[in-house]
């Protein structure tokens, strides 16, 4: 067997100019964690995961293209991928394909409504009361959920590629997961204190000073390092169980009836409790420590926790349709006097 790098020539063969071209290396070729340790260390991430690693492959476009083949990264590129267009999608058609001159029938939901739930953000004759906010939060909820799951779906793409690139992009994952609570929060603080703007805007404001603060914890080098793993679940917790304040306080000054109702807090709490479950499960590596190799391709912590994310991102969407639905079909956008 020869070694990697060697040529066929003979030592008697004539000396040339021309350095010979190694072949880039397969990216269908897949190895162990023990392969993986020894030849790139900062890959070695979870010792739980026993086979199905791509080989370093320093090009954008095999990193890509190995999406199509099946790896421990498979689900995790695809859970996001397809979750990000879905959000795509989802906003253009809402600020789009929507007409606010168009029937009721068609402009204010659609053919689409009965599976997407869309309702049309815009002031109409059918929804005066509609604001500008209401298009805003609403378009900040798909941007946040396209972008954590865009920038999600990359990183895993390109944690291949070169240990340069594959930090660049788990900057970029962080990012993103902050993004994703933080903008989550915007419509659902619209609808909880639709008739108290300033403490509407005192928690958006609130939230986004928090968000701004993760950030610079989760990036920081230190809390990059798989040893922080649990460190940086339990930040990105905390940042999303901020939203108890507002919702106590909501609570407190409405009443729970009426709370429930203006943001639908069951789904609410199912997004929350979603997200919580996920990131403990990817904190704890949570089913491959107890059966390291059986769940190398499927079922991996971080496979489940990025279902999860999908799961809660949807539960939020229907408590901020539900809150919407609320504020301008019910109650026409009146507050109580």
């Amino acid at each position: 067997m020869k070694r990697r790098g060697q040529t066929t020539m003979s030592s008697n063969a004539p000396a040339t100019s021309e350095t010979p071209l190694l072949p880039r290396p397969s990216a269908s070729t897949l190895l162990s964690y023990d392969e993986v340790l020894k030849l790139d260390p900062w890959r070695a991430d979870n010792h739980y995961i026993l086979t199905g690693y791509r080989r370093t492959l320093n090009s954008y476009w095999l990193c890509f293209k190995s999406i199509f083949s099946v790896h421990n990264e498979t689900v995790n590129i695809w859970t996001h991928l397809v979750g990000s267009a879905v959000a795509l999608l989802s906003l253009a058609y809402a600020l789009s394909f929507l007409s606010a001159e168009a029937s009721q029938a068609t402009g204010r939901r659609g053919w689409m409504a009965p599976f997407a739930g869309i309702p049309f953000p815009f002031p109409s004759a059918d929804h005066p009361s509609v604001q500008w906010i209401d298009a805003a939060g609403f378009g900040i909820f798909f941007i946040s959920a396209a972008t954590c799951l865009g920038f999600s779906a990359t990183f895993h793409a390109l944690t291949c590629h070169s240990m340069k690139v594959a930090h660049q992009w788990n900057k970029c994952d962080y990012v993103g997961i902050v993004i994703l609570i933080s903008g989550t929060f915007v419509p659902c603080v619209r609808y909880g204190f639709f008739c108290d703007p300033h403490l509407r805007n005192l928690y958006i404001t609130l939230i986004y000073v928090a968000a701004a603060f993760t950030a610079v914890t989760v990036l920081s080098p230190h809390a990059r390092t798989p040893e922080y793993r649990r460190f940086r679940a339990w930040v990105f917790i905390a940042l999303g169980a901020s939203a108890v304040f507002p919702v106590a306080h909501g609570i407190l000054r409405y009443g729970l009836e009426e709370a429930s109702r203006a943001i639908a807090l069951p789904w609410l709490a199912l997004g929350g409790l979603l997200y919580i479950a996920g990131a403990v499960l990817y904190a704890e590596r949570c089913p491959e420590r107890f059966a390291p190799g059986r769940f190398d391709l499927f079922g991996t912590s971080h496979q489940i926790f990025h279902v999860m994310i999908l799961f809660a991102a949807y539960a939020h969407w229907c408590a901020i349709a539900e809150g919407f639905r609320y504020w301008h079909e019910e109650r026409l956008g009146v507050c109580a006097a």
